[in-house]
């Protein structure tokens, strides 16, 4: 296993947002930074199109680009958790709760569309409460970002 730096929130934020904005996001298994692509500069690398008229920002990610759509072992795609993961971590947490008031709002809350809303607003009413679910999910993420980057040969370095 390697042991890599890896900046773990941000990582876990990543495969939190199921709609990338456009965008595909790496990991650098050599330095451990997280790289977004814009579509469009695949687009150009996969179809070989000119860069002629791409921004300079875009330029500077040419080579990463070129590199990704190599299959070059040192670009890993960042995973995408599903909403159905995130529906289930809060699952979870409600039912490790002993104050049965609050379960009996979290769980209502979670009950049909909107849940991650509803779920939510419920956590404003309660701070300690609120504060307690970030440190689960934060812990949670932290898990899935580990197993993740064992999944390709990698172990997280604190």
């Amino acid at each position: 296993m390697k042991l890599l730096k890896v900046n773990v929130e941000e990582v876990a934020m990543i495969m939190d947002n199921q709609d990338r904005f456009e965008h595909q996001y790496y990991l650098d298994t050599e330095t451990g930074e997280t790289i977004a692509i814009p579509d469009e500069l695949m687009r150009a690398v996969e179809e070989g199109e000119s860069y002629k008229g791409l921004p300079e920002w875009e330029m500077e990610l040419l080579s990463q680009a070129k590199a990704i759509h190599e299959a070059s072992p040192r670009y890993q795609e960042i995973p995408v958790r599903f909403s159905s993961e995130g529906y289930n971590l809060m699952v979870e947490f409600v039912e490790g709760l002993t104050d049965s008031r609050v379960q009996r709002e979290l769980h209502s809350a979670l009950d049909g569309k909107g849940a991650f809303r509803r779920f939510k607003d419920v956590l404003r009413n309660y701070p300690e409460v609120e504060k307690e679910w970030f440190k689960f999910k934060a812990e949670r993420n932290k898990e899935k970002v580990r197993e993740w980057l064992e999944s390709i040969g990698i172990e997280l370095r604190e």
